[in-house]
Formats: C-alpha cells, structure tokens, sequence
C-alpha cells in the first residue's frame, strides 16, 4: 500500500496540550517521550463522549494510530453475558491485551478507543457506570489512551467515518494511514472451526475500510491466530493486509460495496430512455420506498403532472388527479411502488382509456441498496439540515415487504416499453453527499 498522510488544520496546543509538562515522562523505544499519565479527563460534545488520560504535545510529525473496538476487543464480560450488568462486570479480553497495548505505546503508536454505546441515548445505560468502567480499564492499561464512546445513531457511530474525522480535527493529528490500523471484533466471520459463534456484524471491518487503515481481528493481533480465514471478494478488500478477514459468504457485503456506486454510473442507458417524450404518455414508476423513485422524477420528468400516494393519501385521490392532468392533455409519472400485476393493471386500463401509452420504468435495485440508500437519506439530513424535501426514513419492515411481493414487470401486461433501471445517483450532489454515498454506512 502507498503511504499517504490525512491532514488537519494545525493549531497550537492539542488536547489542552501545554509547550511544557512538569510531569515525568517515559520512553518509547524509539527514544521519543510517551505523554505523562494523567487522571481521565471526560468532555462531551454531541453525541460523543470524550476521554483523554494524558497532556498531547504539539507535533507536526504524522503519527501512527493503534484504534480499537471496546467490547469483544479490548474487554469483555466477567458475567458471561453479552451486556455487562454494572460497571464492574469486565475483564480485559485476553490477558495479554494490556502488555500488548503497551507495546504498542511504546512503539510510539497512539492509543484510540473508538466505542458505539447506543445504550446511552436509549436509556439503557448510565452515562455515570460507563466513565467509571472507562476510567478503571484505562487505569490498569497504563497507557496514553484517547477514547470515543458514540452515542447515538448518527453521522459519529460506526462505520460510519463521522468519530474518526471529530478526532483528526479536535485532536489536530496528523495520521500516517499505511502505519496505522484499526483492530475489532465484528468483521462479519462465519461461524467456524475454531470459531463457536458468527460475528454479530461487518461494522468493525467497514469501519477500517471507510478510514483507509489496515484491520485486524483480536484473535490476530493478541493471539497471533493462524486460523485459515477465508479470504473476501476483491471489491471489498482493496488493502493488502484485509485480504485474510473472514467474511459470511451469505452476507450482503460480498455483494454490494458502496465504493462503485459513483464508478460504475457512466453511459447505463441511451438518453432516449430516460427522456420524456414529445406527446403525451404515461410513466408508471415501479420499485421499492427509499430506492429513488421521486428523485428520478424530479431529474428527469419534472415536467410531467406527478401522482403519488404518499402525498394524496388515498389511490381513489390519485386516481382523481391522474385523470385531471390527461384531461388538461399532460403527461404523468405515477410515483408509487407499483410492485404487483393487479396494481399496474389499473394504471393500464387508465391510460388505454385515455388512449395514450403507457411505459414502465423498473427501478431494479438490490435490497442491500435500498437500506443504504435509506441510511444515506437520513444522514444527509445531518449535513444539509435546511433542505425542505427530506423525507422521513422508511422502516426497514417496508422494504422487506415490498421485496417478498414485488412481481418484476413486463410488457404481457400492456407496457409500450419495460426499462430495467440500475442506481443512478441524483445529479448535483456535493462533495460531502458523494462522499457519504460511496461509504459503508450499515455493519
């Protein structure tokens, strides 16, 4: 892997860094002085809680960062259970997990916890219980540690990039990316020979993709597993050191990479296909809530009368206004989901006795897509809160039920013309929107 640098803004004093500390210092090997142990010190800012147990220092160097997952990584239950039960249910997850951090610490890696706790904003956990935990894991770790518990669901919670970009900006670091790496448990593995239990998610991997550092498993780093692990798709793997991750053959990972949804949209279609016509014509959209229908519509028929239940509320209301516009001689889009051969027919018959054809446009997107797409819309309110056309997200039961009854359409059932449409990214996006896009959002 080449070696590149990610950058912010400099400014003087890091991490309430002061030029001078008057605490002792120890060494790395490398000679340099590792930052004094601090009592931990907690900010929040939104949705993340904040902890440092150390001064920074000021440097313009890149640094080497050594991220972690918390629990399943760093610690995990004394209980057994998968949840702890007070603030004193933890061990560390191997014995070795605190010599290794400090050899790592010594190796002049800087320490990064990165944690999602959703439990916090869902009440099921006490903001006080969790610091003290923290407090008493950074303690018997006795290293310079940064950690980043992630509240809630937003732009911050991996795998999502959001905590990573807060720590380069308020941290004001420097990152070698080729020297760094990002260790965690949910890695999306399969259950397996050595191996009892299948991860419970992909985020902890799709959280190193979207960063761009090399991921580790904890069976890999503290135990130097030699287990064979299957290795993933190349799409999804474009780091060397990620092509020996287990991946769940069955997952929807394999198949979807966000990554090539802006590569692979040139020339999908002739212009024709999308274009609206000369005389007056019926287009029926057809495809799950959430794939795109509305914002085909606005990019390409916006001229045409639109019909959708969402608006209307009733079909006997948009039946009514479909009948309005061809009366005034307009074409119309039908902007619903249209998923099966009884629902079409109707809008069928509708243009047949108004004698004007009728062509269908198929959005043939995979689910995976969808609940992307679903997830890209909802942080998109997050960096473009002023736009008045967000929609509400749609409920992931919904799109299950449109994909267990959706009937694929044909020209048997009185279409002049079925096109097969693939994702085409709505024109205009920004810099930050196409960045959000092409990025693993979902674990």
């Amino acid at each position: 892997m080449d070696k590149f640098v990610t950058k912010a803004t400099k400014r003087t004093a890091p991490d309430g860094a002061s030029s001078e500390s008057s605490a002792k210092k120890a060494k790395g090997t490398s000679g340099a002085p590792l930052p004094a142990l601090e009592s931990c010190k907690w900010e929040t800012y939104g949705s993340i809680l904040y902890m440092r147990n150390f001064t920074a220092v000021p440097s313009t160097d890149a640094v080497k960062v050594a991220s972690f997952d918390l629990d399943g990584t760093i610690i995990t239950t004394k209980s057994g259970k998968t949840f702890a039960t007070n603030a004193n249910d933890w061990k560390f997850w191997h014995e070795s997990v605190p010599a290794k951090l400090r050899e790592l610490a010594a190796d002049n890696y800087s320490i990064v916890i990165f944690s999602n706790q959703s439990g916090l904003s869902k009440g099921k956990v006490k903001e006080t219980e969790l610091k003290t935990k923290l407090n008493s894991i950074v303690v018997q770790l006795g290293v310079p540690v940064r950690v980043f518990l992630l509240s809630a669901d937003d732009h911050m919670r991996k795998p999502r990039v959001g905590a990573w970009e807060f720590m380069l900006s308020h941290c004001q670091l420097q990152v070698d990316l080729a020297q760094s790496f990002y260790c965690g448990d949910a890695a999306g593995r399969p259950k397996a020979a050595g191996k009892p239990k299948k991860d419970f998610s992909c985020g902890d991997y799709k959280f190193a993709v979207n960063i761009g550092v090399p991921f580790m498993t904890p069976e890999k780093l503290f135990l130097n597993s030699t287990l064979v692990e299957p290795s993933p798709r190349p799409s999804c793997s474009p780091y060397p050191r990620l092509q020996t991750l287990h991946t769940k053959e069955t997952s929807f990972e394999l198949d979807f990479d966000p990554r090539t949804l802006l590569a692979e949209t040139k020339a999908i279609l002739p212009e024709w296909q999308l274009a609206p016509t000369s005389s007056q014509e019926v287009v029926l959209l057809i495809g799950s809530p959430g794939s795109g229908k509305s914002t085909l519509y606005k990019s390409y028929f916006s001229s045409y009368g639109r019909v959708n239940q969402d608006a209307l509320k009733t079909p006997a209301k948009c039946k009514a206004a479909a009948v309005e516009f061809l009366k005034e001689g307009k074409s119309i889009v039908i902007d619903n989901t249209n998923r099966d051969v009884k629902t079409r027919s109707e809008w069928i018959q509708l243009a047949e006795d108004h004698k004007v054809p009728i062509r269908a446009f198929y959005l043939d997107i995979p689910k995976p897509l969808v609940f992307h797409l679903n997830e890209f819309r909802k942080l998109q309110k997050e960096l473009h809160p002023d736009r008045s056309e967000a929609k509400p997200n749609v409920p992931d039961m919904v799109i299950h039920g449109f994909y267990k009854n959706m009937i694929v359409p044909t020209t048997e059932e009185g279409f002049a013309s079925v096109v097969h449409l693939p994702f085409i990214p709505a024109p205009g996006l920004d810099a930050a929107d196409k960045k959000l896009l092409a990025s693993f959002l979902l674990g």
